[in-house]
């Protein structure tokens, strides 16, 4: 059975409307931080995907010390 990499889909996550933003800022031409051209919108997301990245990194670190101490 092949385990689901809690940590880094954790960590992914949590960071993924800053890539986002940045990435779609390159193919419109603008900055990513700013909110007019639609691009710098996408970093408000981080309101919701930080809590549950970070939840997915501490669910990850209990199944090391889980695994570890059995």
């Amino acid at each position: 059975m092949k385990r689901f990499p809690f940590i880094r889909a954790g960590l992914i996550f949590a960071i993924s409307p800053i890539l986002l933003a940045f990435i779609t800022s390159l193919f419109q031409g603008g900055s990513m931080w700013d909110e007019g051209n639609g691009t710098g919108g996408y970093i408000w997301l981080m309101f919701l995907t930080l809590p549950v990245g970070f939840l997915l990194v501490v669910i990850g670190l209990v199944m090391v010390v889980v695994r570890r101490t059995r």
